[in-house]
């Protein structure tokens, strides 16, 4: 199976490469308002119709011409989709690339622009690019489809990896203040986090500052951006840890991950107002995404099971579970675990991996892996 990443590099930006990217702007619009006037939604009609006009109005490589008709039919299907009528504009500097119209050097992009005439853009990179590239100077990676903007370069890194079934699985509980994951191999991984404290903490400073909104508005309006910037980039490097920390214990143990499918979840939140903005914060699909593609990348195989009864069924014997403590439950049949131990058993089971035998006893709990991971983000990063 194939896997792709795409990594963000950054670049100086220069009036050759604004003019490169305003004239696909125009070469997008333009094949925006073909397709539109003729109702026409097939990419290679509308690259056949509109490639003698296409090449009248500008002096570039043809290829351009077809990723600009790619492009504008991708969001004509998408304004489509969301309005019932009107005509879209693209109205962001960007463009696409295929390979064969842009050399990958590593810290150097060369585009060619025309026979013979190049662009070049030179790249600046951290340590966290340095490793794609030397991985892709390795022959491990190969380069697909770039897209470029105003200050970005977007370069997908391909991988082919072997996600054949492994020998065993572990099953991931995602919850606000901690994750569990429970191996067949046996082990329990157990992290606590503080997204929920984070979001918590910043929601309190935002509702100070729309105090302020009525007397000093564009003071409340930068102080706002300020602080809601603060709050996305601790979540996110936070989920990085945390992902990168349960990835790296499954690739040791060579384990599969199995996670809840938790799409659409939220409709089904009403609990009241503060619960509600709680879980509505929750940073499930964030931390499944970054799991996701990091264990690929790793070669792990990624699996999502129905929720349902998860949380309420015996993983011993399918019967009813009862509340016997704040998190503990119990079963008729004698079996008693904590309630996210259970969830991660009954993933196993349902996705058809064995249990661990230790599974069975209460004494399953004591042999946990507890891990804090916190931000280290400063209130300046």
């Amino acid at each position: 199976m194939e896997v792709i990443l795409g990594v963000p590099f950054g670049y100086e930006p220069n009036e050759e490469v604004r003019r490169f990217l305003e004239d696909f702007r125009d070469m997008v619009n333009f094949c925006i308002d073909y397709a539109y006037k003729r109702r026409i939604t097939s990419y290679a009609r509308l690259r056949k119709n509109v490639y003698e006009e296409w090449k009248r109005r500008w002096d570039y490589s043809t290829h351009f011409c077809h990723s600009s008709c790619k492009i504008a039919l991708a969001i004509l299907k998408s304004y489509r989709r969301k309005h019932r009528g009107g005509r879209p504009e693209a109205k962001k500097l960007f463009m696409q690339l295929d390979p064969m119209l842009y050399k990958f050097y590593g810290d150097t992009i060369r585009i060619s622009v025309k026979p013979r005439r190049f662009i070049f853009i030179k790249l600046r990179y951290g340590k966290y690019q340095e490793k794609f590239i030397d991985a892709w100077r390795g022959g491990k990676l190969k380069t697909g489809e770039i897209t470029i903007n105003e200050n970005k370069v977007i370069i997908p890194f391909k991988k082919d990896v072997d996600l054949s079934n492994p020998k065993d699985w572990i099953a991931i509980d995602i919850n606000e203040s901690n994750i569990t994951a429970v191996s067949s191999n046996p082990h329990i991984l157990r992290i606590n986090h503080e997204l929920r404290t984070i979001h918590t903490t910043y929601f309190n400073i935002r509702r100070r500052i729309q105090k302020l909104a009525r007397y000093k508005p564009k003071m409340s309006r930068k102080l706002m951006e300020k602080y809601s910037g603060r709050e996305k980039r601790r979540v996110k490097d936070l989920c990085h840890k945390i992902s990168r920390k349960i990835v790296d214990y499954a690739k040791q143990h060579n384990l599969g991950i199995v996670m809840e499918n938790l799409k659409r979840i939220r409709e089904h939140i009403n609990y009241g107002r503060r619960i509600n903005r709680r879980l509505h914060s929750w940073n499930f699909r964030r931390l499944q995404f970054y799991i996701e593609y990091k264990a690929k990348l790793e070669g792990l195989p990624i699996e999502y099971i129905n929720p349902r009864g998860t949380s309420s069924l015996c993983p011993i014997c399918g019967g009813r579970l009862a509340s016997n403590g704040y998190r503990l439950l119990k079963c008729r049949c004698g079996y008693k675990n904590d309630r996210d131990v259970i969830a991660c058993l009954n993933m196993l089971r349902m996705r058809g991996a064995p249990l661990p035998l230790k599974a069975t006893h209460e004494a399953f709990k004591a042999e946990v892996e507890r891990i804090v991971i916190k931000s280290q983000l400063s209130d300046n990063g």
